[in-house]
Order: structure tokens, then C-alpha cells, then sequence
């Protein structure tokens, strides 16, 4: 499931961040300095005191005006799978090397077994000094005792300010593309603003940072976002991003499904009683060959089908999905209505089923191509591709090649299928080529990106992708409501009337869903981040009674704990504000939080304590520029002068930072 009050990934996955607006920071206030983002899990927009204002001190106590309702449709029951281990329990790649040695090695030569690894200094590229001077900043890779040290420092001044240096822990992609840098900072997964990316070759900004107000060493990386990386990673404690790796690459598992059922029948723990039927397959496991279309597609699409909107049916989540289950009982995709896209690096799946071969066809799926026990050597993979090709097109009654001889010799290497009809498009989030996956005949502005504006998007431009019609209508609803917000992150929140159009549209469509009996903490967490710039009384009691769900998600958890926290704060109740973010501060690491923390300490006029909230959020976001400024006014008043000057100079140089990223005219 992916945040609602984040810069969403956009499963994300791994998601493509933006980050918050601080060109003009030196103007917020203190306390109303709110930012907005689309994967960070906190509230949108600039929120002032008077957003979280209510008209009584009662105005949570009112929850039964808007609690969430006793009624409602039942969850769908999941569509029924033959195979027997959708609920058995994962074991590990090792345990199947045991009896599939061969398997395995030849798995190993995929990329997926490359997806993730820890840092081995011999094989990373040489250290580098990048100058980003979007965001004058200075960032570093650097071996240093041993270790693999991210560094990142705000250029300019009389001195160097460094401003994050981190231990690299993980390592993600398999470095055929690129490789992102992850580092563990208080125990919180966290991605480095520095990616290698292969095709260059060099070091350059992480895809989403290439901005003047990018993150730093901010944008969290959860175990959704790690959900098509790693072989398994669980979040710990309930928490939003302290991560705890399983198994570091993609393994035999995410395919074929967990392995303890299979390995206790195949050892003789699980004895079949005399007469038993014998299936005319081993059920145990997985084989993706023995499903149809849909299930053998949708063990690919788990990862590799990524569309316009993605939500969380009611109850269950992508998380849940086990290989030979339908894929819409865990996850409910939303497309747009107009075709004409810009190619999604991630977006070959949808691509692909739009394709004249995939739709005229009832055994075309992505192993056709792919097969993760069979990768071809670089040197052979035209020739194996185009196989594939003539094993259909050189049958009789399929349509044939219409280029000439000359036109067909003139592909790179010669009569090459895939460089005409699956060519290659040019990406900007990852500096490299990528093959287009709609199968047919395409120009050159296509390829190039498609230069043809698509039609302005609305919230009737969302249709879903799979067949929803086994779900309640109350259910389709939301869904549909909560994938046109997502559509509004996309779009950008300043985007203009088309984007104040969708957010209407999710907050009628919830609203109304809400209001014929379902009960959702995620419907209520939304309708809390919607309501709250027009009626923030009905968005707190939508908050409060989101938490009332005891199986709440982590990011509408996360969501409905900040909005109480800062409605309390507002409010003059710093007791009752810091029981939330007590909790936020054990779920994520986030400057807004331990800001917000300092605030209300400040109220309970506990100096010391808010002194040292407030320097850990300029920790984590350096560019905090009030609470700089209020922190140099702290500790003036306790004669601290060396302390007090040192913030002064931040706040100064920030200014200059913040008027050099203003767009020049």
C-alpha cells in the first residue's frame, strides 16, 4: 500500500519522489511550516493555524458524528487457486538450492538475481565528486576504513557545511542499468542522493533529484518500495521504514511461491493417506508454465505492472499476493483512457497488453520473451529474440514482414525484429535506453517520447485495468476514489483546474462511499487529508476514527497521527499533541515530526527538550530554515552565544541558497 499524504511512488516501486518547495522557506512560520510532498507520508500543503482550528475543545469527542460505520459490504472472499502452498511459509532460495541446484544457477544469471546486494568495495566504481549547482550542493562517494561513505555538503560560504555523510548499506538494481545507495540512518532505511547509473558511465543524482529542492538523505525507503527489489523485507515494529532484510535478492520464492509445503511433502513429513487422488502435477509449488494467462501474468505484473493509479483493495495488499492467486484480489490497478502515453520505464506490462500480437494472441505473455532460467548472452540476444518472433510469424495464416530485404538489412545487426517493432526509447529517470514494449510499428516521434500532448486527464479518464465487476459497488468506489487522488500526485497539486477537479472527484466518491455504510480506515485517513483545508473539524473526527481500527495500514497510521498532532498543537494542547508524535517519531525519521515535537515543548516551556527536538529535525533537514532561526533565538536567550551565531550563519546562507533557486525571468 503506498501513502496518501505522500510524493508517491509510486510503487511507486521503488517510488519517484518530489521534493518540497523551499525556494521560499525564510517566509514560512514557525508553526504553520507544513510541507508539501508527494512520498514522504505528512500532511499536503502549508497548513496554518487556522486549517486545524475547531470550533469547540470537543471536537474529537464528537468522533460518533463521523465514526466509522458498523455497516457495510463484506470483504470479497479470494478467488479460489489450485495450488496448495498460497498459504504455506517462505523458506528461503538456499533451502531450494538443495534439490534445484541446476535451477538455481541458472536463475543466478538473471537480473532479478542481482536486484539487491551489500557493498563489496572491490567491484563499485571509483570514488567521485559531484557538484549539483541546482541545489548548490557538493556530493561524494568515498571508501574510507573499509566502508562505502555517502557525503553531502551545501556549497558556498566561508566553510564547508556538511550536511549528511552516511555509511552506504544496501545496494539496489543489478547494475545493468544502475545501482541505487542505501544507508541506515537511526536505524531508518533511507536512499542516498548518488546514483551510478551503467550505461554512461558516472555518478549523477538519484532518479527525482535532479532539482534545486531535492531531499538529501530524506526520502524513506519502506518495505513497499523494497517489495521489487528484495527477496523479502519486512517493516519492524509496525514502523514505516526500520526495515528488516530477509533475503536480499529476488528469489525462487517470488515466483513460484513459499517453499515449506513443497519441501515437508518431498521429504516425507506430509505422507499422502492410502487411495488418495494423485494430482497429474505436484501442487505443492508453484510452475508458473501450469497457470493460465491471467495467473502467470500476474506473477510478472506483481513487480512489472505499474499503471496510471495502483491501490490496495479493502483488506488486503499487494504484500499478500502469493504466486497462482489472482492478482485483483490484492491489488487494483487504474489506467488512463487515452492510449497516447509517454513511455514509464516501469510501464512495459501495460504496454505490452495494449500490443495487436498480446491481444490477438491467448499464450503470449511476458515469459514468452523472458525466461528467468534462460538469459541469452548480450552477443545472442537478437537472434534470440527474433526465434521468438518467426516461431509465430512464420506460421501460416500470421501475418508476415512487409519491409524490404534492404530495409531489413539495415537494422542493427541486420534483420533484427525487436529494432523496428520493439525499439529502443531514451529515458530521462535513468539516464539509459529502454525497450519499448508495444509491440507494432513505430515513428520516430514515438519514439522519441511520443511528442502528440495527450488529452487532459480527469477523473473519468481512470478505468481499471482488470475485471472489478466480482467487487461491490461500494468497494469499486473507493477504490476508484482513492486512485483518482493518487492521479492528483501525479499531476502535481499546483497543476492547475484539472488537479483541483480530481480532488473534488476523490473526495466525492469517498465521501459518498463513506457516508452508505463503508467502513475504511484508509477511506477515513484520506477524507481527513482532503477535508482538511474546507472543514477541518470533519478531517480531525475522520483522523480519530481511522485510528479506531486496530488492522490500520502504516501510512494512513502515519497520516491520521500527524493530523492529530498538529490539531492538538494548534489548539494549546501539547500533552495531547505529543502522545502522537511520540509515536511518529518510533515510525519514521522526519524533520516535521521532531519540528512540531519542539514546538509543543516550547508550549509546555520545556527549553532544554525543545532545543534538542529542534536540532534534530535541522539534522534531518538541514534546510529548515525557521527552525534555525528559532533555534539561534533559544539559545541567545540561555547566553549561548558560539551556539546562537553558528545557527545565524545557517539562516544567512540559507537565504542566499533559497533566492539563487528563484527562477530568473
Amino acid at each position: 500500500m503506498r501513502p496518501f499524504f505522500s510524493r508517491d511512488e509510486q510503487r511507486d516501486r521503488p517510488s519517484v519522489p518530489e521534493t518540497a518547495n523551499r525556494t521560499g522557506g525564510e517566509q514560512f512560520t514557525v508553526i504553520g511550516r507544513i510541507r508539501v510532498t508527494i512520498a514522504v507520508v505528512v500532511v499536503v500543503g502549508v497548513l496554518t493555524w487556522a486549517w486545524w482550528w475547531v470550533s469547540s475543545d470537543d471536537g474529537i469527542k464528537q468522533a460518533g458524528e463521523e465514526a466509522r460505520p458498523q455497516i457495510g459490504p463484506p470483504i470479497r472472499s479470494l478467488q479460489p487457486s489450485e495450488f496448495l502452498n498460497t498459504s504455506a511459509d517462505y523458506v528461503g532460495s538456499e533451502a531450494c538450492a538443495e534439490c534445484h541446484q541446476d535451477e538455481v544457477n541458472s536463475f543466478a544469471r538473471s537480473g532479478m538475481a542481482r536486484s539487491m546486494r551489500t557493498v563489496d568495495l572491490e567491484t563499485e566504481p571509483p570514488d567521485t565528486r559531484v557538484s549539483h549547482e541546482p541545489s548548490q550542493r557538493v556530493l561524494r562517494s568515498t571508501r574510507r576504513d573499509g566502508k562505502l561513505v555517502h557525503s553531502e555538503e551545501i556549497s558556498g560560504g566561508e566553510t564547508p557545511w556538511i550536511v549528511g555523510e552516511h555509511e552506504i548499506r544496501y545496494i539496489v538494481g543489478s547494475g545493468a542499468h544502475f545501482s541505487m545507495y542505501l544507508c541506515e540512518i537511526d536505524g531508518f532505511l533511507v536512499e542516498s542522493p548518488l546514483t551510478w547509473y551503467t550505461a554512461k558511465p558516472e555518478w549523477a543524482m538519484s532518479p527525482g533529484y535532479d532539482s534545486p529542492n531535492h531531499l538529501g538523505f530524506q526520502r524513506e525507503i519502506t518495505a513497499g518500495c523494497l517489495f521489487c527489489h528484495a527477496g523479502r523485507a519486512t517493516a519492524i515494529d509496525d514502523s514505516y521504514h526500520r526495515i528488516r532484510i530477509d533475503e536480499l535478492a529476488i528469489g525462487c520464492e517470488r515466483c513460484h511461491g513459499p517453499g515449506s509445503l513443497h519441501i515437508a511433502s518431498h521429504s516425507g513429513a506430509v505422507k499422502s493417506a492410502p487411495g488418495d487422488h494423485k494430482p497429474p502435477y505436484d501442487l505443492t509449488i508453484v510452475n508458473p508454465a501450469r497457470l493460465d494467462r491471467d495467473r502467470a501474468e500476474a506473477v510478472c505484473h506483481q513487480c512489472h505492472l505499474q499503471s496510471r493509479a495502483y491501490v490496495d483493495p479493502r483488506g488486503r495488499s499487494l504484500a499478500d499476493y502469493r504466486p497462482g492467486q489472482a492478482l485483483e484480489d490484492f491489488q487494483h490497478y487504474y489506467r488512463s483512457t487515452d492510449p497516447r502515453q509517454q513511455m514509464q520505464v516501469v510501464g512495459h506490462a501495460e504496454q505490452m497488453m495494449l500490443s495487436r500480437c498480446y491481444k490477438a494472441s491467448e499464450s503470449l505473455t511476458c515469459m514468452t520473451c523472458h525466461n528467468p532460467h534462460l538469459t541469452p548472452d548480450v552477443a545472442d540476444r537478437p537472434a534470440h529474440y527474433r526465434r521468438i518472433c518467426l516461431a509465430c510469424h512464420e506460421a501460416p495464416g500470421t501475418s508476415q514482414c512487409r519491409a524490404t530485404v534492404t530495409q531489413r538489412q539495415q537494422t542493427h545487426p541486420a534483420d533484427n525484429c525487436i529494432d523496428c517493432h520493439m525499439p529502443t526509447t531514451p529515458t530521462t529517470t535513468l539516464h539509459t535506453a529502454v525497450t519499448h514494449h508495444r509491440i507494432g510499428l513505430h515513428d520516430d516521434d514515438e519514439v522519441a517520447g511520443d511528442s502528440r500532448p495527450p488529452r487532459p486527464q480527469t477523473a473519468e479518464a481512470l478505468e481499471p485495468l482488470h475485471d472489478l465487476s466480482g467487487y461491490h459497488p461500494l468497494d469499486r468506489q473507493r477504490s476508484l476514489g482513492l486512485a483518482t487522488l493518487k492521479r492528483v500526485f501525479q499531476l502535481g497539486m499546483d497543476s492547475g483546474p484539472d488537479a483541483r477537479r480530481l480532488w473534488k472527484r476523490s473526495q466525492a466518491l469517498l465521501t459518498q462511499a463513506h457516508r452508505a455504510g463503508l467502513s475504511d480506515s484508509d477511506v477515513d485517513a484520506t477524507l481527513a487529508q482532503l477535508l482538511f483545508a474546507d472543514d477541518t473539524s470533519r478531517a480531525i473526527r475522520h483522523a480519530a476514527s481511522a485510528l479506531e481500527d486496530p488492522d490500520i495500514g502504516v501510512e494512513s497510521r502515519l497520516n491520521s497521527l500527524y493530523a492529530l498532532a498538529s490539531h492538538f498543537h494548534s489548539r494549546n494542547r501539547p500533552d495531547a499533541s505529543l502522545r502522537y508524535l511520540d509515536q511518529l517519531i518510533q515510525m519514521r525519521r522526519s524533520a516535521s515530526d521532531w519540528e512540531l515535537r519542539g514546538l509543543c515543548q516550547l508550549q509546555q516551556r520545556k527549553i532544554q527538550a525543545a532545543i534538542a527536538s529542534l536540532e534534530t529535525a535541522v539534522a534531518i533537514d538541514p534546510e529548515l530554515l525557521p527552525a534555525h532561526d528559532l533555534l539561534a533565538q533559544l539559545y541567545d536567550d540561555q547566553g549561548l552565544r558560539a551556539q546562537s551565531a553558528g545557527h545565524r550563519r545557517k539562516v544567512r546562507r540559507l537565504r542566499e541558497v533559497f533566492r539563487s533557486r528563484k527562477p530568473k525571468f
